[in-house]
């Protein structure tokens, strides 16, 4: 056998580089459907990520750092109290109690409280806003007490996910109202 030289090392290399690519091309899909797949794959990945946290860290971490039976015990209070400043009509206070309520139903509910910053609750909030700017502040007030009441029957039967759900529904169309207070450096969630 003797040694390649320098010009049939190249035609080797040129030849090798050639079935090379012919097999690539033919083992290989067109670029357009690898940049549909990865288009496709970004959509999915990003439809799939959470939004920003609903409820601010500080209110959950102290919703966690009580015990259980003190949640459920200031749970009861503050439903309460909720619906009494919703039947007087002081709607100036209920999107922070309505986002602590819902924060101490999600303790109640899964043992631990959290930011709430899944798409499912983003879907949830941006629904009631978006029926709460079709409706009057009088037909918003009235269906705040509405959800005021649906609240405190779910947490006395016990059902605390429904409860979340509905003290979710109370902060979303409380934040409708023009004389809300908010505390300072509060920004409602983008949808």
């Amino acid at each position: 056998m003797q040694p390649c030289s320098p010009s049939s090392a190249s035609k080797l290399w040129a030849r090798g580089s050639l079935v090379a690519s012919i097999i690539m091309r033919r083992m290989c899909w067109p670029a357009w459907i690898s940049a549909v797949a990865m288009v496709a794959f970004v959509l999915l990945a990003s439809g799939c990520q959470s939004s920003e946290p609903l409820v601010p860290r500080e209110i959950y971490q102290q919703v966690n750092d009580d015990g259980r039976e003190w949640t459920y015990d200031t749970a009861w209070q503050n439903i309460r109290a909720l619906n009494a400043d919703l039947e007087a009509g002081d709607v100036s206070t209920i999107p922070s109690q309505s986002l602590f309520i819902a924060s101490q139903m999600e303790r109640l509910e899964k043992g631990k409280a959290g930011s709430m910053s899944s798409s499912a609750n983003a879907r949830r909030m941006e629904a009631e806003a978006n029926k709460a700017s079709e409706r009057s502040e009088k037909s918003n007030l009235e269906e705040l007490q509405q959800q005021g009441q649906e609240l405190q029957e779910s947490f006395d039967a016990g059902d605390f996910e429904s409860a979340k759900h509905h003290a979710l529904a109370v902060h979303a169309l409380a934040l409708s109202f023009s004389n809300v207070a908010r505390p300072e450096g509060f920004e409602p969630p983008t949808f």
